[in-house]
C-alpha cells in the first residue's frame, strides 16, 4: 500500500496524514459513517463505516485498500454531519427516481349531481294483468325527489330520494325500482330500493335508496313506483240504515 492512495482520496492531505495500516487492529466501537472530514476540509469517502481504533480511524477506500489516519488529523463531528448529509440526499435522489419511474395514474373523476340529468319517475308498463288501481291516476304514489351519489366506505353507487302518497286512501306494499340506462337509451342495470316504510297515510312521505355496487356511471335513470290503494268503506250519516246484503 502507498500514502498516494490516501493523499488522492483524502483531496490533497499531507503525506504524514495518510498511514496505512498492513497489521491486524483490535476493533472499537464503530461510527456508522462513509465519509470521513480532515481538520484542513479534505473528504474521504469510505467503503463501509470507519472505526476509531486508539489513536488511529481506521478506514477501507473506495478501491477496498486498509488505510488509517490519525485521529488528531480527522473531525470526528463533521464525518458524521457529512455522511448524514450525503445519505439523506442519496434517499431523497432515490424516492425522487421511483417517482419519476412510477407509471402516471390516471385522474380520478368525481361525478356529481351536476353530471346527470334527472329523470321522472315513469309508470310501470301495462302489461295487460289486472292491476288493484292505476298508479298513474290520482291517489298513486309518486317520486318526490332523487339524487345520486357515491358511497366512499362501499365505493358503490347509489341512487336516493322520497316518495309520497298523493292520494285521499291508505296505500299499502309500496315498491320502488331503479333502472340505469347508458347514452344510447339501453339499460344495463336495475335494483330494487328499501325503503323506510312501505304503509303511506295520504300526504305522508318516505326515503328510498337502491345500491349498484359495480356502477360507476350512468345516462339516465328511471323509477318505478308500485303501490296498493287500501280504500275503506266510508261511515253513512247518523239515521241512515245500512243498505241490505245482496241476495
Amino acid at each position: 500500500m502507498k500514502d498516494a492512495n490516501a493523499r488522492r482520496l483524502a483531496g490533497g492531505l499531507p503525506a504524514a496524514a495518510a498511514c496505512l495500516c498492513l497489521a491486524a487492529w483490535s476493533p472499537a466501537a464503530p461510527a456508522r459513517a462513509d465519509w470521513l472530514v480532515t481538520n484542513d476540509g479534505g473528504k474521504v469517502e469510505t467503503q463501509g463505516p470507519w472505526k476509531v481504533d486508539g489513536k488511529r480511524v481506521v478506514f477501507t477506500l473506495k478501491d477496498g485498500t486498509l488505510s488509517s489516519l490519525r485521529l488528531t488529523e480527522v473531525d470526528l463531528d463533521a464525518s458524521r454531519q457529512a455522511t448524514t448529509a450525503m445519505a439523506e440526499e442519496a434517499a431523497a435522489a432515490k424516492a425522487t427516481a421511483a417517482v419519476e419511474a412510477a407509471p402516471a395514474k390516471k385522474p380520478l373523476r368525481i361525478l356529481t349531481d351536476k353530471d346527470f340529468p334527472r329523470q321522472p319517475a315513469s309508470a310501470p308498463k301495462d302489461d295487460g294483468e289486472a292491476k288493484p288501481a292505476p298508479d298513474a291516476g290520482p291517489g298513486a304514489v309518486k317520486v318526490v325527489d332523487w339524487k345520486q351519489r357515491h358511497n366512499q366506505d362501499t365505493h358503490a353507487l347509489e341512487i336516493a330520494g322520497s316518495v309520497r302518497n298523493t292520494g285521499p286512501d291508505l296505500a299499502v306494499a309500496v315498491s320502488v325500482n331503479v333502472r340505469l340506462f347508458n347514452p344510447r337509451g339501453e339499460q344495463f342495470a336495475t335494483q330494487p330500493a328499501s325503503l323506510d316504510t312501505r304503509s303511506l297515510h295520504p300526504g305522508q312521505n318516505t326515503a328510498f335508496v337502491a345500491v349498484f355496487p359495480d356502477v360507476i356511471d350512468f345516462a339516465s335513470a328511471k323509477i318505478d313506483v308500485l303501490s296498493t290503494p287500501f280504500i275503506t268503506q266510508p261511515t253513512p250519516p247518523a239515521g241512515t240504515e245500512p243498505p241490505p246484503p245482496p241476495k
